[in-house]
């Protein structure tokens, strides 16, 4: 897992060609401003995924992972928590689908918890348990998020 702000992605183009061009995205204004959607770069290698949503109670989560796709998770507006634990020790919840590339592990309360604010990315990794959309303490708040997929195999 990285976390870091998007003035700093430029470091991280080592770390391969698609996910360079993922980052690189996140600097454009019309994929900034784009309506919530999916939208293809590359076709199945390299999309992004717009969304805006309220953040919700972190106990009301799951912990998803992916085993084909990388996740480039970054906060174009409003802020919110990402909880994240080691793999290892987790309850699966609901098998891996194959076609969605997920799976789901039920709540961890010592999971560690990522709070990212507008301007700000973490990258999360194949089979790197992840709970996007929680929020800060106990008021809710509209985040407008873009997830790039990169795809690792």
């Amino acid at each position: 897992m990285i976390l870091d702000q998007l003035d700093s992605a430029l470091i991280y183009t080592g770390l391969g060609k698609r996910i360079s061009i993922g980052l690189a995205l996140l600097n454009e204004d019309p994929v900034r401003n784009a309506t919530p959607g999916e939208y293809k770069v590359d076709g199945e290698n390299l999309f992004y995924i717009v969304d805006e949503y309220e953040t919700k109670p972190a106990e009301e989560g799951r912990l998803e992972i992916h085993r084909r796709y990388l996740d480039i998770q970054y906060i174009v507006s409003g802020e919110e928590c990402i909880g994240v634990a080691p793999l290892e020790g987790l309850t699966e919840e609901t098998l891996y689908d194959g076609k969605r590339d997920l799976a789901f592990y039920k709540f961890e309360p010592s999971m560690s918890q990522l709070h990212l604010k507008q301007g700000m990315f973490a990258i999360f990794w194949p089979n790197e348990p992840h709970m996007p959309c929680r929020r800060i303490g106990s008021t809710s708040e509209k985040v407008k998020k873009i997830v790039v997929k990169v795809r690792m195999e």
